[in-house]
């Protein structure tokens, strides 16, 4: 008898771990402060290296809180299309954290999206190739760019945030069917 009030509390404790992990671990605007890079790496749908070869401002008539367009010559892909070139859009008004690009430069570019083209930040993990060795010690070995544009599988070794998620859901779904059981046998 004394059991059930405690798989009851048992099952309410797991939903509430469950819960945790599909909290943000930052909140605030434009602090990416302590994220590690597996974080990036799972959460990017796009993870390459590349040149960028041709940046789009939006024109002045426009609105600042407009995107530009990044277009690269991708180096090396670790996730996601693997074509020659990519475009990435960032914002380019300071209140919505934006990357900065700047043409001839290569960067190390962690992007999200469901195409091109993709869209990176500040927080998105992005960074320049030459501050980028700990990333790239992490990642091992990339494919190079071949023509056709074909579509890399996910080569980090990380688990994917959609996997943590279904994961999270199935230890509710498993909570909540123990806490039913247990107040129809009451």
């Amino acid at each position: 008898m004394r059991s059930r009030p405690l798989a009851a509390l048992a099952s309410v404790a797991l939903m509430g771990m469950s819960l945790l992990l599909l909290l943000p671990d930052c909140a605030s605007a434009c602090s990416c402060m302590g994220v590690p890079i597996q974080r990036y790496i799972s959460s990017s749908d796009a993870v390459f290296s590349g040149k960028v070869v041709e940046i789009e401002r939006p024109s002045p008539i426009k609105s600042s809180a407009d995107p530009e367009t990044v277009t690269f010559r991708v180096i090396e892909s670790w996730k996601g299309p693997g074509g020659g070139t990519l475009e990435v859009k960032t914002s380019v008004s300071g209140a919505s954290c934006g990357y900065h690009f700047e043409e001839g430069q290569d960067y190390l570019v962690y992007a999200y999206g469901k195409g091109e083209p993709f869209e990176t930040d500040i927080c998105s993990g992005t960074t320049h190739l030459s501050k980028a060795d700990e990333d790239l010690a992490l990642l091992g070995n990339g494919e190079k760019p071949k023509d056709g544009g074909d579509v890399l599988t996910d080569t980090s070794g990380v688990v994917s945030v959609r996997a943590m998620v279904g994961l999270a859901g199935l230890v509710m779904v498993a909570s909540l069917l123990v806490v039913v059981r247990l107040v129809r046998t009451d």
